[in-house]
């Protein structure tokens, strides 16, 4: 019984999963249901369902469009040619759907009309129109100096391009719209503790990748590329805390019981014992092993506090301050033994052999700090990208 569940279960699926034309124009989804209609008198002309649904659906949507069409015109705004446009194209791709099937008969043998208009020259016009009107208005908006004004105006400047590959002077204003629109922000080191740091660690904390982190409209720069910026963000290293070469040693003695060979079962008189194929009986002999280790350990570490500041350039106030902490370790353990190695087990092994390391100099303690901060920084700048618009 199993087996025919899941196709029981499909049929269902399928049964209420498809809408059909008809249940597509009782819900007022004309398009939909044209295009249902369509598809099954592409492979049944004659079926009269369909033609009906069709006939219905179509003057319906062409009643809906027309109404609105005449609506808008009245109004007489000029942003309303966009809207009109798309109608006269919605109507002229609708005819071109109805055309692929016709023509249709009734089984009576009565022809079915359709209502057929010539729209190219209302497309044009309206295209004409809705071009001019976001040339204008993106003009307008161009002129107000302010960002986001530009950047509305750079959407009107490419809805121009939308409906005209060439417009006038169209693509110098979404250049210009484009400069305008955007926010720049400068990613800058400051460094305020007591440690000096390399070009280098500077270097290497900048080069975060900035590309990942720009926005459509925010650009990031680590080096100044031009005169002004909108907002500075800053990197403040606070404090560089370095601890000293920490060196330690450590003893400790091992201990083991093992086997070490076999001795003889004596009896009472001291005779060797037999089994009973006369073999003499041996049981193995356990020893305690013992063994001393030396370890040294050496410890140095490095930490970094500071804080990434959003500064507004135009008011010099710090918008977002976010604290970041970046840590470096050098540990290192080195180790001798004396006395039987059989006493050791795995772990204290594992350093044997070695000898002490020198310890880094602190610059490369704070540049791999440093690394450390870099990716922390990042994420905390991806976190907040939001944050600059």
């Amino acid at each position: 019984m199993r087996y025919y569940i899941p196709i029981l279960f499909l049929s269902f699926a399928l049964l209420f999963g498809c809408k059909t034309s008809k249940k597509y124009l009782e819900k007022g989804q004309y398009d939909s249901a044209i295009r249902q209609s369509v598809k099954k008198l592409r492979k049944n002309p004659t079926k009269e369902k369909e033609i009906v649904v069709l006939k219905r659906a179509y003057n319906l949507a062409y009643e809906r469009d027309n109404d609105r069409i005449k609506f808008l015109k009245m109004e007489g705004k000029p942003e309303v040619w966009d809207n009109v446009f798309s109608l006269y194209v919605a109507l002229k791709n609708r005819q071109i759907l109805v055309k692929s099937v016709l023509p249709l008969k009734m089984k009576s043998g009565e022809k079915v009309n359709f209502k057929i208009v010539d729209y190219d020259a209302e497309i044009l016009a309206a295209k004409k129109k809705a071009a001019e009107y976001f040339y204008v208005h993106g003009k307008v908006m161009l002129n107000k100096n302010d960002k986001l004004a530009a950047r509305k105006a750079y959407y009107d400047f490419r809805r121009v391009k939308d409906y005209y590959s060439t417009y006038k002077d169209v693509d110098d204003l979404l250049i210009e719209s484009r400069n305008k629109g955007i926010s720049t922000a400068l990613i800058k080191v400051i460094n305020k503790s007591r440690i000096v740091v390399s070009r280098r660690f500077v270097d290497d904390l900048l080069n975060i990748g900035v590309n990942n982190l720009s926005k459509e409209w925010v650009v990031y720069d680590t080096k100044k590329t031009q005169q002004t910026y909108d907002y500075n963000v800053i990197v403040n290293i606070k404090n560089i805390d370095i601890s000293g070469n920490n060196l330690r040693e450590k003893h400790y003695e091992k201990s083991k019981e093992i086997q070490d060979g076999f001795e003889y079962v004596k009896d009472g008189n001291g005779n060797v014992m037999k089994d009973s194929l006369g073999n003499d009986i041996k049981k193995p002999r356990y020893i305690i092993v013992k063994c001393k280790v030396l370890e040294i350990h050496q410890h140095k570490s490095v930490r970094i506090n500071g804080s990434v500041d959003y500064v507004n350039n135009s008011t010099k106030q710090i918008m977002l301050s976010k604290e970041v902490t970046a840590e470096n370790f050098f540990d290192y353990i080195s180790g001798t033994a004396l006395g039987d190695m059989r006493a050791l087990d795995k772990e204290s092994k594992k350093h044997l052999g070695r000898i002490p390391a020198p310890f880094p100099h602190d610059e490369d303690m704070i540049e791999e700090a440093g690394k450390v901060l870099k990716r922390v920084v990042y994420d905390l700048l991806k976190d907040n990208r939001r944050f600059l618009n």
